[in-house]
């Protein structure tokens, strides 16, 4: 399962999905995943209305046809961010010391 599968599976829940209480539309924003495992997806779903909690399940199932296809789609992201220019001797000490100062924290260490 790729991010182009989560995407799609957040947009078919969010445009066929209503609260089973409210009726209220199901945001995007209100899914979060929970849990992948191969080809199984779990997502935890909230209304934005009645704050009904819901957890869903998504299979997704591809022929080889589809799955060549998201490859050279991959493929081809890869290979359109390729940069020219190398990596300066400045930027390679800039990740020394940055590494050097890790606290644990991804966040707080790239939000600087």
């Amino acid at each position: 399962m790729n991010q182009h599968d989560i995407h799609e599976i957040i947009s078919q829940i969010s445009q066929s999905l209503d609260c089973p209480e409210c009726t209220a539309r199901i945001l995007p924003n209100n899914i979060e995943i929970t849990d992948i495992v191969g080809s199984d997806c779990m997502f935890d779903v909230v209304c934005d209305r009645c704050k009904t909690e819901m957890t869903l399940s998504a299979h997704i199932e591809k022929t080889v046809a589809e799955e060549a296809m998201v490859h050279n789609q991959s493929s081809q992201i890869v290979h359109d961010s390729i940069v020219d220019e190398g990596v300066t001797a400045e930027e390679v000490e800039m990740i020394k010391e940055e590494l050097a100062n890790f606290n644990g924290s991804f966040i707080e260490t790239f939000c600087r």
